[in-house]
């Protein structure tokens, strides 16, 4: 019973270690969304497709929210419960 326990805690911790907070894929923006795609890459970079053109930048999740930043800026979108990336308005709405 002491190894399952202590087996079961090593796995939680593995887990915590290895799965990270990172997203992945490619998300699609819907009608009059600000860029055409997201495609996160790593834990930390994600490119951003705009008008066909292509950058690399690095985002974080803290929570629900994703803050992207490129250029200096950071836009902030919120994971929704259906597994989209919303930016309001202005950014739109990202899904896979």
């Amino acid at each position: 019973m002491k190894t399952l326990k202590i087996l079961t805690i090593l796995a939680f911790a593995l887990c915590l270690l290895s799965c990270g907070n990172g997203l992945e894929g490619t998300y699609k923006g819907s009608n009059g969304a600000f860029f055409d795609q997201l495609t996160f890459i790593s834990k930390n970079k994600v490119e951003l497709v705009f008008k066909g053109a292509t950058s690399e930048v690095e985002y974080t999740v803290e929570g629900d929210k994703v803050k992207i930043t490129n250029a200096g800026q950071t836009q902030i979108l919120t994971i929704t419960d259906d597994g989209c990336l919303d930016g309001g308005d202005f950014v739109g709405k990202y899904c896979k």
